[in-house]
């Protein structure tokens, strides 16, 4: 089964490599139809196209055999399976119904669907099927590719009958895809009118990203569309996920791609070979698509509402880091958003961005905090090494503000953006630690003592924001100064 799984992640890697160099050539085109499930083409923009240079016709529904796992806060230790053609109790019209559809050679047996299962049913009374069609799902990735559409037609077919036939509003329903499971739910979004929502983890690159929005994910597929994107790095990085925008709202946490401490590239060859040695198939799919699964992870802990995961408008994710952009939320120029499961159609909408901690070990969510520095020092710059103590009313921590790489001038105001991975509490008080750098430059040009007159430090998750000003500032070599509230 691994080595199907590794030949199939070294194709497409292949294929992804050599798309853009491929010569799209005039193959005549094929059609199929399937009945109730409609027609499909190798034509344009589902075949010979630049993004798409080989497609192939997906297979008849009873080949795919999509299943449906029904669980309730009642029956969420057995699943039951429900269909147009069987009952469908104990799904009720009167309960919002959360959908949930697997990606490329995974399925519904795996530990993070039980565990976005679980959360959801914690959550909320809902009714929660998951889609497993992993008979359809493997190689080659072309095929896998589509088949999403016929089961995208599949899951359409059972909400319209759950509309038309039980009373259910589309508006109830929300379906949560994972790599092609994402697109899986653009193409039931594009057969049920007013679908209420989709949620796209980490949405399928190759064979996706750029091409016609009939093809993939489209924010008109649902009345709210919000994306999550963790592996968007380059095909050649052999990156499974993409950074287009495919949403109302589209969260890039930490840039979208290389979660924290999970494997870059050589790092994904390297394990592919570790496991295909063991044949161990889950073991593969958590360390060489550790970044492509980190979506998954964090909307499932977002549903359990413990981290705020909010997301902040900026150019890009290298700007928001450094803090070059406001996080202070005002619904136009600075717009915010919770990213996962609290995510709010009425927040801000565009590209968002985040971090978190590591993203293959819980807790993953990170405390965002802006803070800024206002000198007033009688000299005209100086360089050193900044260290900020925040006093809060949970913990205290220390962090640098600056490694001595900027110039501070005369009334100059300096912003830092500071990811805590603890919760503070209430900041109280705040300390700021000035040492100038200590070599022959450094002593002609800059002032060997400085004034730091004035902190402010935002809270951003909770926009809270308290302003700290200097009883007395800095005005001696390797000294602090203590801001209180003013």
């Amino acid at each position: 089964m691994l080595f199907r799984v590794a030949v199939s992640f070294v194709c497409l890697a292949t294929l992804a490599v050599h798309a853009e160099f491929l010569p799209v050539h005039g193959k005549r085109a094929s059609d199929i139809c399937y009945d109730e499930y409609g027609c499909f083409t190798t034509a344009k923009p589902f075949g010979g196209t630049l993004q798409r240079p080989f497609s192939l016709l997906p297979d008849r529904p009873d080949v795919i055999r999509t299943k449906f796992y029904l669980y309730t806060r009642a029956t969420r230790k057995n699943r039951i399976e429900i269909s147009r053609s069987t009952a469908l109790d104990p799904w009720s019209a009167s309960k919002p119904t959360k959908i949930c559809v697997h990606g490329f050679v995974d399925s519904m047996n795996t530990p993070w669907w039980m565990d976005m299962k679980n959360a959801l049913l914690d959550a909320e009374d809902v009714n929660v099927i998951l889609v497993d069609w992993s008979k359809g799902n493997g190689f080659p990735y072309t095929k896998a590719t589509a088949n999403t559409q016929v089961v995208g037609a599949e899951i359409a077919l059972l909400i319209n009958y759950m509309i038309q036939n039980h009373g259910a509003k589309a508006a109830d329903f929300h379906v949560i895809g994972h790599s092609l499971g994402s697109h899986v739910s653009g193409y039931v979004g594009k057969r049920v009118v007013e679908l209420g929502r989709i949620t796209g983890l980490d949405p399928a690159g190759p064979y996706f990203e750029d091409t016609d929005p009939a093809v993939r994910l489209d924010p008109t597929d649902a009345l709210f569309v919000d994306v999550i994107h963790t592996d968007g790095a380059h095909n050649l990085l052999l990156g499974l996920g993409t950074l287009q925008r495919m949403g109302h709202v589209d969260f890039y946490p930490n840039g979208g791609f290389d979660q924290p401490r999970c494997s870059k590239t050589p790092g994904k060859i390297l394990n592919l070979i570790l496991q295909l040695g063991t044949m161990n198939v889950e073991g593969f799919l958590v360390t060489s698509v550790c970044s492509h699964l980190a979506a998954v992870y964090f909307f499932t802990d977002s549903i359990r509402n413990e981290c705020p995961y909010v997301g902040y408008s900026c150019s890009n994710f290298d700007d928001f880091n450094s803090g070059k952009c406001s996080l202070q939320c005002d619904g136009k120029t600075h717009q915010c958003n919770r990213m996962g499961y609290w995510t709010s159609p009425t927040g801000g909408k565009g590209d968002l961005y985040l971090k978190t901690q590591d993203a293959n070990a819980f807790p993953y969510c990170i405390n965002h905090y802006q803070i800024t520095l206002q000198s007033g020092s009688d000299y005209a710059q100086t360089r050193g090494v900044v260290t900020v103590t925040l006093v809060g009313t949970l913990q205290t921590v220390s962090v640098t503000f600056d490694d001595g790489d900027t110039t501070f001038t005369r009334n100059s105001v300096v912003t830092r953006f500071i990811p805590l991975t603890v919760n503070i509490g209430e900041v109280k008080q705040v300390d700021v630690d000035f040492k100038k750098k200590a070599n022959l430059l450094t002593t002609l040009l800059y002032s060997p003592s400085w004034k730091f007159t004035k902190a402010t430090v935002l809270d951003a998750d909770s926009q809270q924001s308290r302003t700290f000003c200097a009883s007395n500032s800095i005005d001696a070599t390797d000294s602090k100064v203590r801001l209180a509230s003013c």
